[in-house]
């Protein structure tokens, strides 16, 4: 059975909210951290009307990236099921840091994080990616 690894909580001392702007197209609501069986994440308070969200230093609370739409979100989720298939899986072709190393220069960057890239730059790494 797979062990949970511990997961901050919004009362623990160490976390602390951050001011954190919606990022869905017309809210212009600061986001709340709040606890979910996952961890604790970002939510947008007018939920269930906006779906806003964005993901939490689950020992600090300090924002994840930056905040994206849920068409951001979706692009950068399937951005990271490609990449992790550099070093995660069967083939494990490199090291994560190495694949992180590799896609940032062939995306002209200096450093790449997932959870800073936009839709099109998403687009862009995916169909790097599936040319490996």
């Amino acid at each position: 059975m797979k062990k949970r690894r511990k997961m901050g909580k919004t009362s623990d001392p160490g976390v602390k909210e951050q001011v954190v702007k919606c990022p869905e197209p017309g809210c212009k609501s600061n986001l709340k951290l709040r606890d979910s069986k996952y961890g604790i994440f970002y939510g947008c308070p007018r939920w269930p009307d906006c779906d806003g969200k964005h993901g939490a230093h689950q020992a600090t609370g300090e924002p994840l990236g930056i905040p994206a739409t849920k068409e951001t979100r979706e692009a950068r989720i399937q951005a990271h099921a490609e990449f992790d298939k550099l070093w995660l899986g069967p083939k494990k072709v490199m090291s994560r840091r190495d694949a992180y190393k590799v896609m940032a220069e062939e995306m002209g960057m200096d450093k790449l994080h997932i959870g800073s890239l936009d839709k099109a730059q998403c687009e862009k790494l995916i169909s790097l990616l599936k040319m490996k």
